[in-house]
């Protein structure tokens, strides 16, 4: 049996690993630049070059990028829709609202099926379930010779009202199985079903748009990890915020669409939930993005459908908003103004100090510039910065502007801080939430560099910069659990419901959930479920999703979701109708499988002695240089306190505190940050 747990982190400039060690129950940590070019490069490199034998290996977990990549840069496969006779153009129609109220310039997004992609079997199954149509299998064995003459890598299969009767569906799989070979075959009844068919056709389609990307990459890496030693299962983080098998991930790869960033939404939720902070606003700032998620009253910020460029999917998802402002993003003149972002010089060839060839001036290059950076201690010691190559390229920009270099500096950081603390706010204040409430915990490579600017701008008084901050994606995914979910469309209103159809879909709910995680090696013992019902105000549109505890809907669970729903739209919404009729649209099942979590250390006893910095050096705060004490992260102990001016450097990561600001280290080596 192996000793070490493993994670990593693929972002847009490194790919973040974190290993635990069961004997001693130390964390270590590493980077390594991102290889684009074949992901799983990077990913063998560093258990390479940090365990080497893989038999060392007890779990493995990952966060991949493959599936989003595809999806953001428009190269995922050609794919060909079947669909019922008559809804042909489902899909291209779409639905008639518009996703940018007030952006006169707003366009929908380009379809990722053309029209001539789309092709009709005949069938028809009513709203009820009850088969109108019987299924012409002469018209599905014609689609088939028609899909095999084109150049298709994936099938995407959705049929009219197959969520509430996947009868028809069942017959086309099969005789698609036997017809077309190897292409990938997504069926919708198993992965969004749920009614409004728009909705439920973009996400299956999204999920053949990405599944040969997704397959290709984790056979991949399955062989490579496998040549090399290791011969257990491996995990993908999904975007709900638990694990999956590769395997699973490979039949559902939209799952994993947020694989990556998701890593850190929830270990900020495990951790911090320990501390008693129930409102947390989560920061990561990497090389190439700036994602925030939120942890509400102790809860974290799930949404059951979301969009991504434009296009919904009907699956269970953290809510991440992102904008690209990181470490790489570029600054750039327009109008004779200056910008930051969204464009980045990511890995290749990465910010101008890294010396890889990059000629425009970065964030990255701002805070060395600044001497926020340590051109000599930039990860741990194990890369060295081009100093001159930073000022080189922010002078130039500085001079057609008419400012020096420092200004130029502090200028494009407070752009870039600006434009960060607006995200916060947008999503904030549009849940008619104040992020003053809230304390905000930093994490990424450029995260704690940046945090405590940004949370001056919006009132904030605690900062709080976690253990391996620069590597806390892949370290919440040592906190996770395997996560399966699943949902019946069941509309009714709540007064009303048959209670013993709600108990059947659950039973059913729970039948598909438990098969599944079997095949993950999931012992019954170890799963726990969490029931939750979609609902709203009769008449209205849009949904709330509420959990109930009852373990089986009965009178007590009628009681106990109304109470829940309207002060769920209170909260929500800032008004709710208690006497208004409410109904149930969705039943929704999560099953929990537990996992053993890696432990994290707890200092009992303060420390007696105060920090002493490793050196003094010149930093740029406020538009001059200040004596700065600089601390390595490593001799911190509990109960340390020290004023900013400060920096503290770590292997993954540098905390940037100004003046005016106390550092202290809880009992959870976490520093806490608070203007005084």
């Amino acid at each position: 049996m192996g000793k070490f747990r493993v994670s990593v982190d693929i972002g847009g400039t490194f790919t973040d690993f974190v290993y635990y060690n069961t004997e001693t129950g130390k964390y270590t940590t590493d980077k390594i630049l991102s290889t684009p070019e074949n992901l799983s490069d990077a990913v063998t490199a560093g258990i390479d070059r940090d365990i080497g034998d893989y038999t060392d290996i007890n779990f493995f977990v990952h966060g991949t990028t493959a599936g989003i990549n595809a999806v953001l840069e428009r190269k995922g496969v050609r794919v060909a829709l079947v669909t019922t006779k008559g809804f042909k153009d489902v899909y291209k129609i779409a639905r008639g609202d518009r996703l940018e109220m007030y952006n006169r310039f707003y366009k929908k997004p380009v379809p990722l099926v053309k029209t001539s992609d789309v092709f009709e079997v005949d069938e028809r199954i009513l709203y009820d379930g009850s088969v109108d149509t019987e299924l012409d299998k002469e018209s599905v064995y014609e689609v088939a010779e028609k899909i095999n003459k084109g150049d298709y890598d994936a099938v995407a299969v959705v049929l009219i009202n197959a969520y509430i009767n996947p009868a028809h569906e069942l017959e086309v799989e099969k005789i698609l199985k036997d017809m077309i070979g190897d292409k990938t075959l997504s069926i919708s009844h198993k992965i969004a079903r749920e009614w409004r068919e728009y909705e439920r056709t973009s996400t299956v389609v999204l999920n053949s748009y990405v599944a040969p990307i997704v397959e290709k990459y984790l056979g991949t890496l399955e062989k490579r990890m496998a040549e090399k030693g290791y011969d257990d299962m491996i995990y993908i983080m999904q975007s709900s915020g638990g694990i999956m098998t590769s395997k699973v991930a490979k039949e559902n790869p939209i799952l994993t669409l947020l694989s990556g960033p998701v890593g850190g939404a929830i270990g900020k939720d495990s951790f911090f939930d320990t501390l008693g902070h129930k409102n947390i606003i989560g920061v990561d700032m990497g090389g190439t993005s700036f994602d925030v998620s939120m942890l509400v009253n102790g809860k974290a910020d799930v949404a059951s459908e979301t969009h991504l460029e434009g296009f919904p999917i009907l699956t269970p998802m953290v809510n991440i908003y992102t904008i690209g402002a990181g470490g790489g993003s570029i600054a750039w003149l327009e109008g004779g103004g200056l910008r930051v972002g969204p464009k980045s010089a990511g890995s290749n060839p990465g910010p101008a100090c890294y010396g890889k060839g990059g000629n425009y001036p970065t964030v990255t290059d701002a805070n060395v510039v600044l001497g926020r950076v340590d051109p000599k201690g930039f990860l741990g010691g194990g890369m060295t910065l081009d100093k001159e190559a930073s000022i080189r390229v922010v002078s130039e920009i500085g001079n057609k502007l008419g400012l020096n270099t420092f200004e130029t500096a502090e200028g494009i950081c407070t752009i870039a801080n600006s434009n960060m603390a607006d995200v916060i706010r947008q999503i904030t204040v549009r849940k008619g939430i104040d992020p003053k409430d809230f304390a905000i915990v930093a994490y990424g490579g450029a995260g704690p560099m940046h945090v405590v600017f940004i949370a001056e701008e919006l009132g904030v008084e605690t900062v709080i910069v976690p253990i391996l901050p620069g590597t806390f994606s892949a370290w919440g995914m040592h906190q996770c659990d395997i996560r399966q979910d699943a949902v019946r469309t069941f509309r009714a209103k709540i007064d009303d419901i048959s209670m013993d159809k709600a108990n059947e879909l659950y039973g059913e709910m729970e039948c598909e959930i438990r098969e599944i995680l079997a095949q993950q090696k999931v012992p019954n013992e170890k799963i726990r479920f969490i029931r939750t019902a979609d609902m709203r105000y009769v008449g209205q549109d849009y949904t709330l999703n509420i959990e109930f505890t009852s373990k089986t809907f009965d009178a007590s669970t009628i009681d106990e979701l109304k109470e829940g729903y309207n002060d769920f739209h209170y909260q929500v919404y800032g008004h709710n109708n208690p006497v208004a009729e409410v109904e149930i649209v969705n039943l929704r099942q999560v099953g929990i499988g537990l996992m053993d979590r890696a432990e994290t250390d707890i200092e009992v006893e303060p420390a007696s002695d105060q920090p002493n910095p490793k050196m003094t050096s010149k930093v740029v705060f406020y538009g001059k240089e200040q004596d700065t004490n600089i601390y390595d992260r490593g001799n911190l102990s509990y109960g340390h306190t020290f004023m900013g001016p400060a920096i503290v450097e770590e292997l993954s990561s540098t905390s940037v505190i100004p003046p005016g600001y106390r550092v202290e280290v809880d009992k959870y080596h976490n520093l806490v940050i608070k203007k005084v």
